[in-house]
């Protein structure tokens, strides 16, 4: 709709995985050069890992259009439900290979004859799993299997995992050992800088024909930076709506206010407090804070100034394994596996070893059921030995974050009934 009014002739910030608009960051080229380089020198297993929304999949998709201008045969995997036979009936069929029995035995035998006769032309083939964290240890294990088809000297097929972070962490059960310990190179995708964001809208305009014309007033770059907190993916929605309001009320170009209206209308409209400073307080304000606080410390043995109050939710000390997201003290975000000490509905307290500061926001991630939540750090215990005590508080209480996630039921097709 608002294509003709900024001049343009596609839509710049659509939610899809089109390898035009890669945008070139220091970390994408890195990410991209270990990939290729890891292909191309016949290196077996490589690990691509980033956090949701970072262009994983935007730089697979270069990658293989790279490998087919090369006349590399590829098998993309996007389904990681599939089973683990499914997973390799699957990767068989995309890479066009045919038998005339469907027995495992002969199957193998076929694909390893046609990746030897690929090798022996001097061509390389390429297996890439996307999502590989959704990916159960079975089918783990067949792909690890896969590289057991190689030279003396050399793999036959190349692999590619990408996922999020905590396919690191599944990698680390002593089940998988055997594959963790074949990852030969490792590359991440990381958030934008606030100038690489700057970049990335103005390629984007430019690619989907902007003439030069300011669209976007530099401050609400800036907005669009400060709400997305350099996700690539946020950063095109935030874009997207920012210039459908413009459209709507005729207005050029887009300003900070339209994109702080769409971050409100969005949830995103939150304030980083980490940036801001705390007012003073009065000593009545102060202890008022510290038994709030005392809601996510109760079960810490943390001592303070004045007996703590009962709690009003209640308090499990349980561990529970999660994954922290946020940014260091010098911009650059960090990822770490903590376990928790407490939680309730409001919050909790975990150990931490990268350093935090009250006020700062993260984003925790349950790994028992995969939900994901922004906190804000509310106070700091000592540096024990298992790290530092974080007391964190949600901004709203979210029960459900702890529960534990009920099993979902996949009924079989009527094709699935027939092969089972």
């Amino acid at each position: 709709m608002y294509k003709t009014y900024f001049g343009l002739q596609e839509n710049p910030f659509n939610i899809n995985t089109d390898p035009r608009y890669l945008y070139p960051t220091r970390a994408t080229r890195e990410a991209l050069d270990q990939l290729t380089y890891g292909i191309e020198a016949r290196k077996g297993f490589i690990l691509l890992t980033g956090e949701v929304g970072t262009g994983k999949t935007t730089l697979l998709n270069s990658l293989l259009e790279s490998l087919h201008s090369q006349n590399v045969a590829t098998a993309f995997v996007f389904n990681p439900r599939l089973s683990a036979s499914q997973l390799f009936d699957y990767m068989i069929a995309d890479f066009g290979i045919t038998c005339k029995s469907h027995s495992r035995s002969h199957v193998l035998f076929r694909l390893n004859q046609w990746l030897l006769d690929r090798y022996q032309a001097g061509e390389h083939t390429v297996l890439v799993v996307d999502e590989a964290q959704l990916l159960s240890r079975q089918a783990l294990e067949e792909i690890r299997l896969l590289t057991n088809l190689e030279t003396s000297t050399e793999k036959l097929l190349q692999i590619v995992l990408a996922g999020q972070p905590e396919i690191e962490e599944k990698l680390n059960h002593r089940e998988l050992r055997q594959l963790r310990q074949r990852i030969v190179l490792r590359a991440k995708t990381l958030p934008l800088t606030q100038e690489e964001t700057a970049g990335y809208i103005a390629e984007r305009l430019h690619i989907a024909g902007c003439n030069g014309e300011a669209i976007f007033d530099p401050t609400a770059i800036e907005a669009v930076h400060r709400h997305a907190r350099g996700i690539p993916r946020v950063t095109n929605l935030l874009c997207d709506q920012s210039l459908m309001r413009a459209f709507v009320e005729q207005r050029k170009p887009v300003t900070a206010e339209i994109v702080e209206g769409v971050a409100r209308d969005s949830s995103l409209d939150e304030v980083d407090l980490s940036t801001e400073p705390l007012p003073p307080q009065s000593p009545d304000r102060g202890r008022r804070r510290r038994r709030r606080l005392s809601r996510v410390r109760g079960a810490s043995k943390v001592r303070l100034d004045r007996p703590v109050q009962p709690p009003p939710f209640a308090v499990n000390q349980v561990e529970l394994p999660l994954f922290v997201y946020g940014y260091g003290s010098d911009g650059s975000p960090f990822y770490e596996q903590a376990l928790t000490i407490a939680t309730n509905e409001r919050g909790g307290l975990l150990s931490m070893n990268t350093p935090v500061q009250p006020g700062q926001r993260l984003i925790i991630t349950n790994k028992q059921n995969e939900c994901s939540q922004e906190c804000v750090v509310e106070c700091l215990g000592e540096r024990l030995a298992r790290g530092v005590d974080v007391a964190f508080e949600f901004s709203a209480p979210v029960p459900h974050f702890w529960r534990a996630r009920e099993p979902e039921a996949h009924p079989l097709s009527q094709s699935e009934e027939a092969c089972a």
